[in-house]
């Protein structure tokens, strides 16, 4: 799929109504190592990569970056576990910058382990 297609298909599934909680920006090995992030709708359970272009110089030719985006297409996510294990795929700095906890280890931090 070109990233053109992508962007379309995008658009189809996901519109200004939805709610989208979009990551902390990674370095992405899905990208080549440019500054992404992972994009998730909650309500459609769809995920996708999204990259920054404001990081970007004018003289960056980012083309392989968003055909990598498209690559990796939109995915399934219907909870964090499964948001995790996408980061996992897209590299250390993903995971590391990215991760959601489990709402059961949210409520450990909150409640002091008690």
């Amino acid at each position: 799929m070109t990233f053109q297609a992508f962007n379309e298909k995008l658009k189809q599934l996901i519109n200004a109504d939805d709610e989208v909680q979009t990551s902390s920006d990674f370095q992405c090995d899905q990208t080549g190592g440019f500054p992404t992030m992972l994009c998730v709708c909650w309500e459609k359970n769809l995920a996708w990569l999204e990259l920054r272009y404001d990081l970007a110089s004018e003289e960056d030719d980012l083309s392989e970056c968003e055909q990598g985006v498209a690559d990796f297409g939109i995915r399934q996510c219907c909870d964090t576990e499964q948001y995790n294990d996408l980061l996992k795929d897209l590299g250390e700095d993903a995971y590391d910058t990215a991760y959601i906890p489990p709402e059961e280890e949210i409520n450990e931090i909150t409640l002091g382990g008690m």
